[in-house]
Parts: structure tokens; sequence; C-alpha cells
């Protein structure tokens, strides 16, 4: 597990596009070249804070590789989830992209995209949202001690990471936990807790999944899945309230 001191809270939106790697914002079209150069990127986020409980599907596709530029598909060429077809959206700093917006509660377990290009071509690729949620988090810590937040969900594999991260603080700090770390514990340590300067701080725990793709073209592609939980308020003891706390 590695920590790094900052603090960021972004829409889920905004993540996706982020973890596109947007560093080419033009915009053309898919009929325009050649088939097997598109790169398929596919971002799947839920952020329980966020959207009305709704989560987000985001495609988008590229010429040449993950710094191309942005394609709008032309027809008959599309982009489905489990059936629906995605519409496309712009904007002056992402360029072109494909989102749809879906109830959260159906997010969970097995979903297909389907790309479909100019040729008719379709490239079918599956991928499972997997339960996700930290346990037995106390309500008070102690803060001379390491605080250990248990999770559960499915094993990390390959470039899986949970990030813990600190809100509503100005001492905040992230905690990253990679799928070579063992045990599902994330341990945050005595240090960054008496850092805080506040006696209440929130935790935020975002889980992040890439899977490579069934099918693509010859450019390639990915599926990331981002699962964003609500914040878990814990209060800060020092020595003194703490043993007095345990009198009653």
């Amino acid at each position: 597990m590695s920590v790094i001191n900052h603090s960021h809270l972004l829409s889920a939106t905004i993540l996706l596009l982020a973890l596109a790697g947007c560093s080419n914002n033009e915009i053309g079209e898919s009929k325009d070249i050649n088939q097997e150069t598109i790169y398929q990127y596919y971002g799947i986020s839920y952020d329980e804070n966020e959207n009305g409980g709704q989560a987000v599907i985001f495609a988008q596709f590229r010429f040449a590789g993950e710094d191309g530029t942005t394609l709008v598909l032309t027809k008959p060429s599309k982009i489905t989830f489990d059936g629906s077809i995605i519409k496309v959206d712009s904007n002056d700093n992402s360029g072109a992209f494909y989102k749809l917006f879906i109830p959260a509660k159906n997010l969970f377990g097995k979903h297909q995209l389907v790309f479909t290009d100019i040729n008719n071509k379709k490239f079918e690729n599956d991928f499972l949202f997997d339960d996700f949620r930290i346990a037995g988090v106390p309500a008070i810590t102690f803060a001379t001690q390491p605080l250990m937040i248990k999770f559960e969900t499915k094993p990390l594999q390959g470039d899986d990471y949970l990030e813990l991260s600190s809100a509503n603080t100005d001492s905040s700090f992230t905690i990253n936990y990679v799928a070579a770390d063992t045990a599902n514990v994330i341990t945050i340590p005595v240090s960054e807790l008496q850092r805080q300067k506040g006696k209440v701080f929130s935790l935020l725990a975002t889980l992040y999944k890439k899977m490579p793709l069934l099918q693509s073209t010859k450019e390639g592609g990915q599926i990331v899945t981002v699962h964003t939980l609500k914040p878990v308020i814990i209060r800060l003891m020092d020595s003194m309230q703490y043993a007095s706390a345990k009198k009653f």
C-alpha cells in the first residue's frame, strides 16, 4: 500500500474522461479511417454520492491509439450497452464521446458492450460489475494506533486498485491498495491520523478495475470500472478522551 497526501473529488463523467487519457480533443468521423485503427475505451462508473442513484456508461473511440483524434461513429457504425444505443456527446476539452445513464440497481452483474463498425463488423465485450463494500468501520477511533479498514470484493488483478482518501479535512491523505497487497485490509497509519487537525473526518473508498477487451480491432482498447462508496464519518479521540469514553 502507498500513501499519497492529496485530496480530489471528481464527478463520475469528469473522472471517466480523465481515465480515458484525453490528450487530444479533435473530432473526426469513423468513416474516414481504416476501421482496424479504431481504439475502444469504455468506462463504467457508479458514485453513490452523485447522479441521483444512477451509474454512467461511457465510451470513446479514437484514431490510432488512446491519444488519437476522437471519433464520431458514422452510420451504420454504433455502440450499444445491453442492446440500448448510446448517443454521442462532445465538449471542447474532451472531443467526442458516448454516454448513457442507467439506474444503479441495474448495474451489478454481467453486461455487454457491442461496437459495430461501418462494415457492420461487431466487437462484443462482456464485463462484470462486482459488489464492493467496506466493513466494520468504527464510528470512533484512537489517534495513537493504526486504523484497520476491511473491505469486501472479488480479488484484485493486474492494474486494479482500491483508493481510500480522506475528505472534509485540511490534512488530507490517500492510501492505495493494489493487487499485490495481501489480505483485504487497508491500514491508515498513525502518522496520518495524527496529522488531522479536526476531531472528525470522512473516509471515501473507490475501487478501480481495468479489463482487456475480449474483442477489439488491431488497435486494442480497455474497459475500466469505478465504484465510489458513500463517505464514512469517523471521530478521532486522544488518549484522555478515549479513557473517559471507556468508562461509559
